[in-house]
């Protein structure tokens, strides 16, 4: 709790201060500053931080780092974490709320004499408004079954994203959610590697990415489409308004899942940006 607090006030030293010298050699101080300011600016400000869940293990022998299975195998409330031969150690599941998200903050921890320090550390949003990764799992394999192909990609990567608690740290659903990706076959504008070329109402579109955004308690669509050109604010929102326009055209059933749309056009330089949201029965903002 000492380290997360110390992230959260933004006091780099001391959490630094806190990491083991393995750790410190992967990680400068400068790489956690910058891992802390952009909690800060995406998120901040983080409530209640608390722990959840602690898992403490005690191994034998030597040799390379392995895993361990800890909690109940009922109803997947297992986890999978990273261990080191010979040395008691813990793994702690550490929960704060974020303006829109649940954030999720995982610590590897290795003996210090009479305390502890991390060995590894990582922070991730752990839900999208109040929605799990198991919700929107069921979500997305529900839209699968109904044939509406895009809403479950948007679904299963939001899954796969809030369902990442680091490489030291696995959590139960990682397992039947990679089945499902593995047989599933994504829609054509989603195949490949980015940026995509979307053909819709006789244009073509560049997407760089699209993916699920919570906001004000409702789960949304975000589009990144860069452009070749930058000529303002206004001809920006012309173009995002004509994308919105051509998806919602293509895709009429996004409205089973998502409320709202926002098409962000990105100027050449990346330096920025213009958004424009669509709300479901409201129009454009």
């Amino acid at each position: 709790m000492a380290f997360v607090q110390a992230g959260l006030q933004q006091d780099t030293g001391k959490a630094y201060d806190m990491m083991t010298k393995e750790a410190q050699k992967s990680v400068t101080l400068a790489n956690l500053g910058t891992m802390f300011d952009f909690l800060h600016k995406t998120a901040a400000p983080f409530e209640d931080p608390r722990v959840l869940h602690t898992y403490f293990l005690q191994t034998a022998g030597g040799g390379p780092n392995s895993r361990a299975i800890c909690g109940t195998l009922a109803n997947n409330g297992w986890v999978s974490v990273e261990i080191k031969p010979g040395v008691d150690q813990g793994h702690v599941l550490i929960s704060a709320k974020a303006r829109n998200n649940d954030w999720a903050f995982t610590l590897w921890m290795l003996p210090d004499g009479n305390g502890w320090q991390v060995e590894y550390f990582h922070a991730n949003p752990s839900s999208v408004v109040g929605l799990t990764p198991e919700v929107l799992l069921q979500r997305a394999r529900g839209e699968r079954d109904s044939g509406h192909a895009f809403n479950a990609a948007m679904l299963y990567a939001g899954a796969q994203g809030i369902a990442d608690f680091g490489s030291a740290f696995q959590l139960a659903i990682t397992q039947p959610l990679r089945e499902d990706l593995v047989k599933f076959q994504l829609p054509s504008e989603l195949a490949g590697n980015p940026p995509f070329i979307w053909n819709m109402q006789g244009r073509k579109f560049t997407v760089q990415r699209a993916g699920i955004i919570g906001i004000a308690g409702q789960v949304g669509v975000m589009f990144l489409l860069p452009q070749a050109t930058w000529s303002g604010n206004d001809e920006a929102e012309k173009f995002n308004r004509e994308f919105i326009n051509a998806f919602i055209a293509a895709h009429p059933d996004y409205t089973r899942s998502f409320s709202f749309l926002v098409a962000r056009a990105l100027k050449p330089d990346n330096s920025g940006g213009f958004g424009t949201v669509y709300q479901n029965g409201k129009g454009f903002d």
